[in-house]
């Protein structure tokens, strides 16, 4: 009772409700993570007490994971790493006038698998610990090759895409340091290539920008720029409460997975999302909704990444092991204030980890008040003129790509990978799966690779992986996984009486001739690979030997289907004209600066569309928004923050 009197005193609610602002605005901007912003914050609780440190620290991750999900559902672009999944089912009801009920929903969701995640790690943490410790190489490995196998699942469209998608996440995952020889791989001699691909960039490249190049593209045919042709409709908090609470198995498979994946040292709410997404959609009887506009893809995808919070301190309060990279930042927190997790924890400073645990469960009525009251604000930015979103989105994608090694090369990684999944999608790839196999694929690799090494000292290699009950289960789950993606496959292939005859294969037809060089050009690469040493190739020659397989089949599938086409509208050379300069623009930070960048996309945008007669608005308007929003960025980011940005250098 003393504590929770305590929690009350009028300096920790007013910390923990400017944490939970901050958290959601940290969450709501593209390309600032929750990592980023607990990162940020820690210098400012050193003038606090442990405790109030403490607190201010949890409500800003609890409001950066829930603020994700705010330009997840209206603009399509993931704040937060967490939200992908929430992107599948959140924009199309935005799209469908339902955006004010996804806000809602995700809120209400939120907060429901947060308290689920914030109870458990309140009466069950040294249960729960001692549980998640019981996953060793083997059982890692299955987990990740289970996410792996629902690649196939977890988007619309053709099953062999989205697993080619998956492979070619895993190889872009490869390059950089080897994690067990320690040596660098697939760097081709180039010094950037050596610390890899920054998966905060990488997400940025395949969500964030390709979204703006799509706003682009669209500018010539949206006629309604104020709100982009969407007919918003109302909601009421209520109905929303009666969607949620009438959908219990979605709520159930969101929190209990989340919370589990939690508790998985390195997984994280990425992870979590993606897999409840795909178990809750495996048991609807109408899978066909989902991606669609469905609800219950937005209650189990935010309810899981929420209850990963909870999860992923239980290993960290109790073993010192964080269960995410937040929590791995979180962690430097507690011994800058000379913390230390485990037993000691809950005996020498049993007041403070009681405050915070029951703190967090505050946050998350807290969460539920701030975001509802909100909401109606939220779809508000649905209003803002395409010709400046896009650009906007632009430059937070790169403020977040820079800012979390201050590398340029991370920049040019999110523009080079944010076009050619622009590219890719009028190809009907999707970037989900990409991004689920650039996440798992290392945890799988590692798995592996220290599996066998567990498994040769003990004398057995490869019974390792399929000793002990866990090991078993996950393994058959994989199994009856990839069974379902075959049958899936199957499914979708056409009725016989619209099949193509051997007489009508055309092997010149422009998608088959792409395929055929594709091929070529992987078989060349798998050659290659041969050459790497065996613990650096075994891994990366089996994701190309797959994704070579799966390039043949689509091959097959462009020779007796020659009229499929990529969704190019070529008539439209001006947008890609545009594209092309913002692209340039973009790549320039290390040349021109980032304030002098955010002015020039603004105003190039603007100025080229209103040159086309697109739009119809002053050149005072152009002139002075461009101004206004690169002097908001320098105050927020230069004078607030003060986060290090490059800029301009001299050519002489």
């Amino acid at each position: 009772m003393d504590v929770f009197v305590q929690l009350f005193e009028w300096q920790n609610m007013i910390i923990l409700l400017i944490g939970m602002l901050i958290g959601i605005i940290v969450g709501a901007l593209p390309g600032l993570t929750p990592t980023m912003g607990v990162a940020l914050m820690i210098p400012f609780t050193f003038t606090l007490g442990p405790t109030q440190g403490l607190i201010i620290l949890g409500s800003i991750f609890c409001g950066s994971v829930y603020g994700g999900s705010i330009p997840a559902i209206l603009f399509n672009v993931p704040g937060a790493p967490a939200s992908v999944a929430t992107t599948f089912d959140g924009y199309p009801m935005t799209k469908n006038g339902q955006a004010r009920k996804a806000l809602e929903i995700s809120t209400i969701s939120s907060v429901v698998g947060g308290l689920f995640g914030m109870l458990l790690l309140f009466f069950f943490a040294p249960v729960f610990a001692n549980f998640s410790l019981e996953f060793g190489p083997a059982e890692n490995l299955w987990i990740a090759l289970f996410g792996l196998t629902v690649i196939a699942a977890i988007s619309d469209g053709s099953v062999t895409k989205n697993l080619i998608g998956g492979c070619i996440g895993i190889l872009l995952a490869c390059v950089g340091i080897h994690t067990i020889t320690g040596t660098p791989r697939f760097s081709f001699g180039m010094e950037s290539f050596v610390g890899g691909f920054n998966i905060v960039a990488v997400l940025i490249g395949l969500f964030a920008f390709p979204q703006a190049l799509n706003i682009l593209q669209e500018l010539k045919y949206s006629k309604d720029q104020a709100n982009k042709g969407y007919t918003f409709q109302g909601s009421s908090i209520k109905s929303s409460f009666k969607t949620i609470f009438t959908k219990p198995k979605s709520l159930i498979i969101g929190s209990g997975l989340g919370t589990f994946v939690g508790m998985i040292p390195g997984a994280g709410g990425n992870i979590a999302s993606i897999l409840a997404y795909n178990e809750t959609k495996r048991f609807s009887k109408n899978k066909a909704s989902f991606g669609k506009g469905d609800p219950r893809g937005i209650i189990t995808s935010e309810s899981a990444n929420n209850g990963m919070i909870g999860g992923a301190l239980i290993p960290l309060l109790t073993l010192g092991i964080p269960g995410s990279p937040t929590a791995a930042i979180f962690l430097g927190g507690l011994l800058i204030h000379g913390i230390w997790p485990g037993r000691s924890l809950f005996v020498d400073h049993a007041d403070t980890a009681n405050l915070f645990m029951l703190s967090m469960i505050v946050a998350q009525f807290a969460l539920l008040i701030i975001g509802l009251l909100l909401v109606k604000y939220f779809v508000k930015l649905s209003y803002i003129p395409s010709y400046i979103m896009a650009p906007v989105i632009v430059s937070f994608s790169i403020i977040g790509a820079y800012t979390m090694q201050n590398s340029v090369f991370d920049v040019y990684t999110v523009v080079a990978i944010g076009f050619i999944m622009f590219l890719l999608q009028k190809a009907k790839f999707s970037a989900a799966p990409i991004a689920l196999g650039f996440i798992l694929g290392p945890i799988a690799e590692e798995g592996l690779l220290q599996g066998i090494q567990v498994g040769q000292a003990q004398g057995a290699a490869w019974s390792y992986f399929f000793s002990g009950g866990w090991n078993i289960g996950l393994s058959l789950l994989v199994a009856i996984t990839i069974l379902a993606s075959i049958f899936q496959a199957w499914k979708q292939r056409k009725p016989k009486s619209e099949r193509t005859s051997i007489r009508h294969v055309r092997f010149l037809s422009g998608p088959a001739v792409i395929w055929l060089g594709i091929i070529f050009l992987l078989a060349g690469g798998f050659y290659w690979m041969t050459g790497l040493p065996p613990q650096q190739k075994w891994f990366p020659i089996c994701a190309m030997g797959i994704l070579i397989l799966l390039a043949i089949i689509e091959y097959g599938k462009a020779l007796i289907q020659p009229d499929a086409r990529m969704s190019w509208k070529w008539n439209n050379r001006a947008v890609y004209g545009l594209i092309a300069i913002v692209c340039i623009v973009s790549v320039a930070l290390a040349w021109i600066g980032f304030y002098t960048q955010v002015f020039l996309l603004l105003a190039s945008v603007a100025t080229f569309t209103k040159w086309k007669k697109w739009i119809d608005v002053s050149w005072f308007r152009v002139l002075s928004v461009s101004v206004i929003f690169t002097a908001v960025m320098y105050v927020v980011f230069t004078v607030i923050v003060k986060v290090p940005l490059p800029y301009a250098v001299s050519l002489f």
